[in-house]
């Protein structure tokens, strides 16, 4: 059991570093065209994920701890690119038709595409996946970011969260961020 834990855990690492990666490549190659300077983010989020769950004896709500990770790729002003991975670090089980399904320090990824309607806020969407020892899920993740300039390189944020995992479950993450320009 724990070989499939690490097995999943590695292959969500591996993911990652694919993604870093292709965006540092695509960022070394654009940032020699000095008219056309496209950021680099890399933020560090914690969080707390709500887990609302309708059991067979009842709703059930969770608050679980999680830490999450961000690499985002700016195409313009109003637009950019992202892989975003976050970990909860308890285990827990939702309700799946009456059937118990257990989940224990799922990793989920997501690439998704930023739109900021004005600066220092935007709204993000994209497709991803839940990696876990038990069942791996098909994920959508939808939400808001709103960040406050610390210095020119480095900002504060705060998050909210929806992500969808197969119509099994849902959760609701607020967070606070802390980004910074690597370029």
């Amino acid at each position: 059991m724990k070989n499939v834990i690490v097995k999943y855990k590695k292959a969500g690492i591996v993911s990652i570093l694919i993604g870093l990666s292709i965006l540092v490549q695509t960022n070394t190659l654009l940032a020699q065209d000095q008219e056309n300077k496209h950021p680099l983010r890399g933020a560090i989020m914690m969080a707390n994920s709500h887990v609302p769950n309708q059991t067979s004896t009842g709703k059930q709500n969770m608050v679980i701890p999680t830490w999450g990770f961000d690499l985002d790729y700016g195409i313009n002003k109003k637009w950019s690119l992202g892989l975003q991975s976050d970990i909860k670090l308890q285990s827990f089980s939702v309700e799946e038709k009456g059937v118990q399904l257990e989940r224990s320090n799922p990793l989920a990824l997501a690439f998704v595409a930023h739109y900021y309607p004005i600066e220092h806020w935007s709204f993000y969407t994209g497709p991803g996946y839940e990696f876990e020892q038990h069942k791996n899920l098909k994920m959508w993740k939808l939400g808001t970011e709103y960040s406050f300039e610390i210095t020119e390189k480095f900002e504060i944020a705060l998050n909210l969260i929806y992500e969808n995992k197969e119509e099994i479950y849902d959760t609701w993450t607020f967070g606070i961020a802390f980004n910074r320009r690597l370029n």
